[in-house]
């Protein structure tokens, strides 16, 4: 009985002894797990919400928070170019304007006017390069034809890939993702804000360009920079005589690679010309257009009696 009795007290201490552990195990986890919460919530709350100390820059940083992460999943998509097209081979080039919003749109639109001296240089610009790697050349090639125009100071800056081509104010983002079947090879699209043009950003579709020859990427990379310095179409057909510039619809764009006289004399219009309105004694009213060329000041009297 003694012997049972000592069995018995041995066996309820060891469960006793198992609960205790079961217990602090529960414990430790609990803390652990908390721990880790609360880390974690520090971590989201310090650099995801930008450490909020309101209710209202609570929602703000949730929402920021919420834009990071769409950003980032279209950019995964739109880097994904496993299923653009092999080439351009056999398909007409020039179908792949009639999508493009700009058609039938002759107007030209200035840049708002504090990125332009008419004395100086015309417009100002900054590009930002937002392209991949297999974009630099055509991106070089355009910049550098369209710099040949008196009325444009461009300049380059290089920053990261971006597919999502996110919108910079006060310049133009140049950019490539895949698009997918859209029905545009590329596309332009200006912000306006009263009347002038504030921001820009060019995208080239992978879908089509990602495997397209150098003449058809170098024709659209100039024609979309074309249209994000304000300029219209030249001429909407593809299939007629090429005119020999880039804004010209083509279906060989060997032959309107580069910016033409056409285009320089608009860009000239926008941003070397200065008007100067005048009252005569009889309450006519006079315009007078003075137009700079680099240096050189070249008076156009046009003396319109309006």
């Amino acid at each position: 009985m003694a012997k049972q009795r000592q069995r018995s007290r041995s066996s309820s201490r060891r469960r006793k002894q198992q609960q205790q552990d079961k217990t602090t195990n529960r414990i430790m986890c609990g803390a652990g797990t908390i721990a880790i919460l609360g880390i974690g919530g520090f971590l989201v709350w310090k650099y995801a919400l930008g450490s909020p100390t309101n209710v209202e820059e609570f929602k703000d940083g949730v929402s920021d928070a919420g834009d990071y992460a769409r950003r980032k999943w279209d950019e995964l998509d739109l880097g994904n170019f496993t299923d653009v097209l092999d080439g351009l081979d056999g398909i007409s080039f020039g179908d792949l304007f009639q999508e493009d919003p700009s058609y039938g749109d002759g107007e030209t639109t200035s840049w708002d006017r504090k990125y332009v001296k008419p004395g100086n240089g015309g417009l100002h610009l900054t590009l930002q390069n937002a392209l991949d790697e297999t974009w630099q050349r055509p991106f070089e090639l355009a910049v550098a034809d369209w710099n040949e125009s008196p009325a444009l100071t461009l300049t380059t800056q290089r920053v990261a890939v971006d597919h999502t081509c996110t919108p910079v104010s006060g310049v133009m983002v140049v950019c490539n993702a895949n698009f997918g079947e859209t029905g545009w090879v590329g596309i332009n699209e200006n912000s306006i804000l009263g009347g002038y043009i504030v921001e820009s950003v060019s995208k080239m579709n992978e879908f089509y360009l990602r495997n397209a020859n150098a003449a058809h990427r170098r024709f659209t990379m100039c024609h979309e920079i074309g249209h994000g310095l304000g300029l219209p179409h030249t001429d909407e057909n593809p299939y007629n005589r090429n005119l020999g510039d880039c804004l010209d619809y083509t279906d060989d764009p060997e032959e309107n690679l580069y910016p033409g006289e056409v285009n320089f004399d608009k860009v000239a219009e926008l941003y070397l010309t200065r008007r100067f309105l005048r009252t005569k004694e009889d309450g006519t009213l006079v315009e007078t257009t003075v137009r700079y060329v680099r240096d050189e000041l070249k008076p156009e009297h046009m003396g319109l009696e309006l």
